[in-house]
């Protein structure tokens, strides 16, 4: 008869109990609600930005066209890697390769790329500024907190990357 109290015999630690990042937003819905409310008070108080159709859509496109490659290129490092997208699970490996050689949060830069090139594409001043305003907040909720987590986690060889690699461009 097995004991349901007895330890585990491989002794592996519970999931619950590992350090992780205490990340709480989720960067995509938030990112995606940014987008929603600046095209919302658009709708209620205005806010085209006076560019010449082609022009702004041309430079949205090609911001949008970047931010693409850059998070795809950086997904799949995180998949070659064997590592998980939710910012708040631990990390196995410190990722510093592709677009890691040259931006510590490649994804989140992709996503203030898209938001501010889908802003310009459409003209809308407002999608703008609430994609600065998510920037605001991942910076705070999301980037500090898996900062110091990657520095609990990978000690010295993190704050070496962190001299050397900028947060975001």
């Amino acid at each position: 008869m097995v004991d349901e109290f007895a330890p585990d015999p491989m002794n592996t630690p519970d999931p619950v109990d590992e350090d992780r990042p205490s990340v709480p937003i989720h960067p995509p819905t938030v990112l995606f609600a940014a987008l929603v409310l600046g095209y919302v008070i658009r709708l209620f108080v205005g806010g085209r930005m006076p560019l010449p159709r082609a022009f702004a859509e041309g430079v949205g496109g090609a911001l949008i066209l970047v931010s693409l490659g850059l998070v795809i290129s950086a997904v799949s490092r995180f998949a070659e890697e064997g590592e998980t997208l939710k910012p708040d699970t631990p990390s196995r490996s410190l990722l510093r390769e592709g677009p890691y050689r040259f931006s510590r949060n490649p994804i989140y830069l992709a996503m203030m790329l898209f938001g501010t090139g889908f802003g310009v594409a459409t003209s809308n001043i407002w999608i703008i500024l609430t994609t600065l305003s998510f920037g605001v907040l991942l910076h705070f909720l999301v980037i500090k907190p898996e900062e110091n987590y990657l520095s609990r986690r990978f000690g010295e060889e993190y704050d070496e990357y962190r001299r050397i690699v900028r947060r975001w461009i």
